[in-house]
């Protein structure tokens, strides 16, 4: 059987018996729940939120590398790939990749790589044509605009204010104006 990743930018990566070999696959799909208490008839899976599916996969590549530069390829640019093997996925995006050499395999390496879905959405375009009325949009009838009110500014003559600050003057009730005892002026008399 032969196992394929294939990404929009870094091309694609063929495990076949000559090149190399895919030796185990696994998918894991994960949630997240809320730790704190639920009332008494909530609705459990409003507090369980799912986590994005990852797969991931390991295996040999022999006789040269060019496998694992494309995987690497994959990674360094956030590629978004596709992979066929026993489990088929796609828009998925390498997150974790190990390469691992030793000497029984000169000319190749082994790999395990994490694949992770990426959640992708569009955004919606909504087109609102003629004029409609807010108190029609917010439903809520007989709401009539205002329009734009300003707050008119009124000029202190200079008498008024001289009456303001007079009455205050020596009335102050915010503790005396003079101390009635010495204070402590930080030396100590032995």
């Amino acid at each position: 059987m032969a196992y394929r990743l294939s990404g929009q930018k870094a091309g694609t990566a063929r495990f076949e018996p000559d090149t190399g070999t895919v030796n185990k696959e696994s998918e894991t799909m994960s949630s997240k729940m809320t730790a704190y208490a639920l009332e008494t008839g909530a609705t459990v899976s409003d507090h369980v939120f799912k986590n994005p599916e990852q797969i991931q996969i390991s295996g040999v590549l022999v006789d040269g590398m060019d496998g694992m530069e494309t995987l690497k390829n994959m990674w360094r640019s956030r590629d978004i790939v596709s992979y066929e093997g026993r489990i088929h996925a796609s828009d998925m995006v390498v997150i974790n990749l190990q390469d691992t050499t030793s000497a029984g395999n000169a000319k190749g390496c082994s790999f395990t790589a994490t694949l992770q879905k990426a959640s992708m959405v569009s955004s919606t375009y909504v087109e609102i044509t003629g004029n409609i009325p807010m108190s029609q949009m917010d439903g809520q009838k007989g709401t009539k605009n205002a329009g734009r009110k300003t707050v008119a500014s009124q000029s202190v003559s200079s008498n008024a204010y001289a009456a303001y600050v007079s009455s205050y003057d020596g009335k102050s009730s915010n503790g005396p104006n003079q101390r009635k005892t010495a204070s402590y002026n930080g030396v100590t008399v032995k």
